[in-house]
């Protein structure tokens, strides 16, 4: 009987959800030829999707060569299977590196790697849902991490890779940069900083294809030697990178999208019986880097950042924005459209593959009124982030049409409702605030102006999302932006009154502080003018000129 194998090709592994709503765990193979049938892909947390989604994505990119252009593209969206004959034969060429147990090549680790000092290995903190210290939620109990199955454990391999929290690890004997025997921080994983985004199809097959990005597009740079990790000689503890393009790690990394998408930011080895994993040394890996990766990254919003021009000397800079989990998802959706991100100097980049959708509907590939979701994943971590703090998780459904880059007017409408609709909110935000000081409070302004903004936002979320979703190619834009105005208006006038009416007599009768008087009556009427220059198109009642605030 020989060593314990687990094939990620044939053995179920992948977490998947299937169009009746049951979830399943399948194998690559599995995934591949049955990804018509399957809704989507699930796992034990959302950044896990991602992650195993860019896996995937690879071995597609691979097993065809391609797609080389739109013609290639077409072919595979117009077929009603993915090339399951490709697939297999180019994973059956690979058997070896997508074997997790295997002695010398295990998948995603480093066979040998031994601890530079008293290096643990315990699964605490391998697990994202069980973090060193205080965990952001509890799905385990601690005992519960005594031993995890190895289908799980190839999953939590991916995610480590892709949103391993930062700081102090194992030193890895080997690793030149370990000092005492600790490998000290190079960052999260290679998605840790990224605001993640991807587009969402009806079933699997077409999510895969729509974030399959045309090798001669412009979206994303190829390069004949970008290659993922199981094509390159098996790693070692060593992130030396050799000079020249041999076949080991060529200089001038990333070298394209495929790199990125395996990117090995640890070293990790598991520790395992016949039954399962019972331990994983995680080591520091190659750093990612986050300067100016946008041509060869196709996931991730980008901001040019002027201070770090500054620092490098360099005319542009842009870095990886990352979700803000305090704020809606639909807040920042100007910087996912590629029609109001812009280009060259701009502040922003829309991601990769958003563009490439756009692309999609100007060229006729997909429908332009077919409706399209963009995912939004990411991390949120703490305390030089070193744990994961929160993750977030949206979706918004839209018209192909609103990523085309000349359907100018698509986008500017919705990144205008956007503009109005935190207009509104500041005009709440203020009456809030004017409605404290009426009735003599102090410290508690900034309090009101968060819970009213919060508030407002919560009411606006699910009314933002289905007039996003109305939007199509042949919408009368004018139309559209005055019943966003005049929805927006009514509900936070509402919400105005109930904050006045809330405020008591005492708000009503005012007061003077620091030479300034306010009482629920102006604080309305300065309210409503807000409301009337923050949403122009709302036609508010005429009120007359509202007094100045000198606390704004």
């Amino acid at each position: 009987m020989g060593p314990p194998r687990f094939d990620l090709i044939d053995q179920p592994w992948i977490l998947v959800q299937r169009h009746d709503g049951t979830t399943a765990e399948v194998s690559l193979l599995e995934l591949f030829t049955d990804a018509g049938d399957i809704a989507r892909l699930t796992g034990d947390v959302a950044t896990q999707e991602f992650a195993v989604l860019r896996l995937l994505l690879a071995v597609l990119h691979c097993s065809i060569d391609g797609p080389e252009d739109d013609r290639q593209w077409r072919a595979l969206w117009r077929s009603e299977r993915l090339p399951v004959d490709d697939i297999a034969a180019y994973l059956a060429d690979w058997r070896d590196r997508f074997d997790l147990l295997h002695p010398e090549t295990p998948f995603y680790q480093v066979g040998g790697l031994e601890p530079a000092g008293k290096g643990k290995t315990s699964l605490t903190g391998f697990l994202a849902d069980m973090p060193v210290g205080n965990p952001y939620f509890r799905m385990r109990e601690p005992e519960s991490t005594d031993r995890i199955g190895f289908a799980e454990a190839a999953r939590w391999l991916v995610h480590c890779q892709a949103f391993d929290s930062s700081g102090i690890k194992p030193g890895a004997r080997g690793d030149d940069r370990v000092k005492g025997g600790k490998g000290y921080p190079i960052g999260p994983g290679s998605c840790g900083r990224y605001g993640g985004v991807y587009a969402l199809g009806d079933d699997l097959r077409e999510t895969l294809l729509l974030n399959l990005i045309a090798q001669d597009s412009v979206y994303v740079r190829f390069d004949d030697d970008d290659r993922p990790v199981w094509e390159r000689s098996p790693q070692t503890a060593s992130i030396e990178e050799r000079p020249g393009k041999d076949d080991n790690w060529p200089s001038g990394r990333p070298l394209g999208p495929l790199d990125l998408y395996t990117w090995q930011s640890r070293r990790i080895r598991f520790h395992f019986d016949d039954e399962g994993v019972t331990g994983a040394l995680v080591c520091q890996g190659d750093k990612m880097p986050a300067v100016n990766v946008h041509a060869v990254e196709p996931f991730s919003v980008w901001r040019r950042s002027r201070a770090q021009e500054k620092k490098l000397k360099e005319p542009l800079v842009y870095l990886p924005k990352a979700h803000d989990p305090r704020r809606n998802v639909w807040r920042g959706l100007a910087s996912l459209l590629p029609g109001t991100a812009g280009g060259g100097e701009a502040d922003f980049h829309a991601p990769g593959v958003m563009q490439w959708v756009g692309h999609l509907s100007q060229t006729g590939l997909i429908a332009e009124d077919r409706t399209v979701r963009a995912r939004a994943i990411g991390a949120h971590y703490g305390v030089q982030e070193s744990v994961i703090e929160d993750l977030v998780d949206d979706a918004l459904a839209m018209a192909a049409a609103v990523f085309d880059r000349d359907r100018t007017d698509l986008a500017a409408a919705v990144s205008d409702a956007v503009v109005h609709a935190e207009e509104a909110v500041r005009a709440l935000m203020a009456l809030a605030a004017d409605l404290v000081r009426a009735a003599g409070g102090r410290d508690g302004v900034d309090s009101a102006r968060s819970k009213a903004a919060d508030a407002a936002y919560s009411e606006l979320d699910g009314r933002f999302r289905i007039w996003l979703s109305l939007i199509k190619p042949d919408t009368d834009i004018a139309t559209a932006r005055t019943a966003w105005q005049q929805d927006v208006h009514r509900r936070v006038t509402r919400m105005g009154r109930d904050l006045a009416e809330q405020a008591g007599p005492t708000a009503w009768i005012g007061r003077e502080t620091g030479g300034y008087f306010t009482a629920s009556p102006l604080a309305e009427r300065r309210f409503r003018s807000r409301l009337r220059t923050g949403l122009p198109l709302a036609q508010p009642p005429n009120d007359s000129p509202a007094q100045e605030d000198p606390h704004e």
